[in-house]
């Protein structure tokens, strides 16, 4: 399978050992992966590319989720948001889910588990 075939993923998250981890059970499941370390990064490149879905830690330096969930609702940016978050407490789980998030999970977390729900927001 070609490059051009593969659905591709944004993962937004500054734990370098966090998003290895995503990005190698992505690929293992044939797609493709680009990484952003900070929030500011996230829109420019949701507009720059051809992304199926993103997951997001909720907070990321320079921009936080919840503010980059808000710019993709007032930008009309339709994707699927999976948020993957050490914020645990069900306030901070409502607010996200409220805000446009499709699919909240809470750190640490089990990759199956994050792979099941992608693809189930990927309709797969």
């Amino acid at each position: 399978m070609t490059a051009e075939n593969k659905d591709e993923i944004l993962i937004a998250e500054d734990d370098e050992p966090i998003s290895k981890l995503i990005s190698y059970k992505l690929q293992k499941e044939n797609l493709e992966t680009s990484v952003v370390t900070e929030g500011d990064r996230v829109i420019p490149e949701l507009k720059n590319g051809d992304y199926e879905a993103l997951i997001m830690e909720l907070m990321l330096p320079v921009l936080d989720g919840m503010s980059i969930l808000n710019r993709i609702k007032e930008q009309d940016l339709e994707i699927p948001v999976l948020i993957l978050s050490a914020k645990s407490q069900e306030k901070d789980i409502i607010k996200a889910l409220n805000q446009g998030a499709d699919e909240y999970i809470t750190k640490p977390f089990r990759p199956d588990e994050l792979m099941l729900r992608l693809k189930r927001l990927l309709g797969d």
